[in-house]
């Protein structure tokens, strides 16, 4: 016997990396409570503690960078250089993991 459940997906932004989580309704509602309640409350969290978080709890989560024209320049690419780290870090943990 399979479940169906319908899906909602909210998004976390985190500088230029905006993150979405996709959540199944009425299995993972306490599992969103939390991590809106840790976010709205003021916890620092970085793109590894977000995206860590979703791993640990069976969340899935997509990672993109977006442009934001209210930053400078330099500011983006920093942030898209962290975030390309960040993703390559993330591919080669998974590659090696046994």
């Amino acid at each position: 016997m399979c479940i169906a459940y319908e899906k909602e997906t909210i998004m976390i932004g985190y500088y230029n990396v905006m993150f979405f989580l996709t959540f199944s309704k009425g299995h993972d509602e306490v599992k969103k409570e939390i991590i809106t309640r840790r976010i709205n409350s003021g916890e620092e969290m970085n793109m590894q503690t977000i995206y860590k978080w979703c791993i640990l709890q069976g969340i899935p989560v997509i990672m993109r960078f977006v442009y934001r024209t209210d930053f400078p320049l330099r500011a983006n690419l920093r942030n898209l250089y962290s975030f390309c780290r960040f993703v390559r870090e993330v591919k080669y943990k998974k590659e090696h993991s046994y």
